[in-house]
């Protein structure tokens, strides 16, 4: 008889980056379906234990301490005794040093399949990719683009390193190149070494939703957060309004599409809830081997988040007016219908969490 799970109720998981926004759902979710999980920090969180031994009980979470997510004795031993692995731990610095960040980020990966390799308990690993791997939304016109599991954001490795690319696009030209080369040396290092254990990876988009924690800064929602003080500077944290013509044309292409008039790229928000169920299917479902989940929910751009904010709170006078002349990505996204599918079937979902349902968890308790 097929258990309903790749791993029995009860196995011990180890999540890196546990105190992250989405790591910390992904935490709940694993805890909530009856396992145990153990999670990475870079230096002791004695909030993020006493808030899972309240709502699990002790002994269902535990942390440990890995200053070197590159070091693979400090992994193996964190992965003794562990049935599966979801690694989301990366660089968040958003720097604009190329060198400092994606060689890191992508031998980091390598060292986490390598340990898992070596601790024979482990029968899934499961990477957080990014949207970013695989697609960059442009300022242009995106209509009959199609993005499928072949798809690479190749032109953000280019612009990465291109000298040309504006400062103030470089942060985020380094982000998407680090995601992307992070997902295809994993892919690699599974083709080269095909170790014992399945692999899958999920790459989220825009992240909206609950935060969990008061110390957790919620990333992407945090962003949206600040849009009830009144701050809009989160319109410009994407790729930048000034491009100079001398820039190659593929990096060009990267950050501006088609088009270089001066509006901002549209994004695909997810709940982030429904970003950590994917990443419970991707490590328990028995149908889900070497796949690349993508969870992308719906296009939304800055006017559709500024018209929601005001409906579920509209005694705050201060939220800014969006960037003028948006638009909405068009893209075709093929495999995010797959997702929304998962869902559905694993989890008994009626599909993407909506928008609406989305920030007003994600704004809950705020005045």
């Amino acid at each position: 008889m097929t258990t309903p799970y790749v791993l029995p109720v009860n196995t011990l998981v180890l999540v890196t980056g546990a105190n992250g926004f989405i790591a910390s759902h992904t935490v709940d979710q694993l805890l909530k379906k009856g396992f145990k999980v153990r999670g990475t920090v870079r230096a002791p969180k004695p909030w993020l234990n006493a808030f899972f031994d309240e709502k699990y009980g002790e002994g269902r979470f535990e942390t440990v301490t890995v200053k070197n997510i590159g070091d693979v004795q400090e992994l193996e031993n964190a992965m003794q005794g562990v049935g599966g692995v979801i690694h989301m731990a990366t660089d968040l610095t958003f720097s604009s040093d190329p060198h400092a960040v994606i060689p890191w980020v992508t031998d980091a990966v390598r060292k986490v399949l390598e340990a898992a390799s070596r601790t024979k308990t482990a029968q899934r690993v499961v990477l957080t990719s990014s949207s970013r791997a695989a697609y960059m939304s442009s300022r242009g016109s995106t209509k009959g683009v199609r993005v499928d599991g072949s798809s690479w954001n190749e032109a953000s490795i280019e612009a990465a390193w291109d000298p040309m690319t504006p400062e103030d696009a470089k942060p985020f030209a380094v982000y998407s190149a680090s995601k992307t080369e992070c997902e295809k040396a994993a892919w690699a290092w599974m083709r080269d070494n095909q170790p014992h254990f399945e692999f899958n990876t999920v790459l989220p988009d825009f992240n909206t939703g609950r935060i969990l924690h008061p110390e957790i800064a919620g990333s992407t929602m945090g962003y949206v957060r600040t849009l009830l003080k009144g701050d809009p500077s989160v319109f410009d944290r994407l790729p930048p309004r000034k491009i100079p013509f001398s820039l190659s044309l593929s990096s060009l292409l990267s950050l501006c599409g088609n088009s270089l008039i001066c509006r901002s790229p549209a994004e695909w928000y997810v709940d982030v809830e429904d970003t950590a169920r994917l990443h419970v299917i991707a490590l328990l479902s028995h149908d889900v081997k070497s796949r690349r989940l993508f969870a992308f929910a719906a296009s939304k751009n800055w006017t559709d988040y500024v018209q929601t904010l005001r409906k579920l709170r509209p005694n705050k006078d201060l939220i800014p007016e969006p960037p003028a002349n948006e638009r909405h990505d068009e893209a075709d996204i093929v495999l995010a219908h797959q997702s929304e599918t998962l869902l559905k079937d694993f989890f008994g979902r009626q599909g993407w969490t909506p928008l609406d349902e989305s920030l007003a968890a994600g704004i809950e308790g705020l005045d």
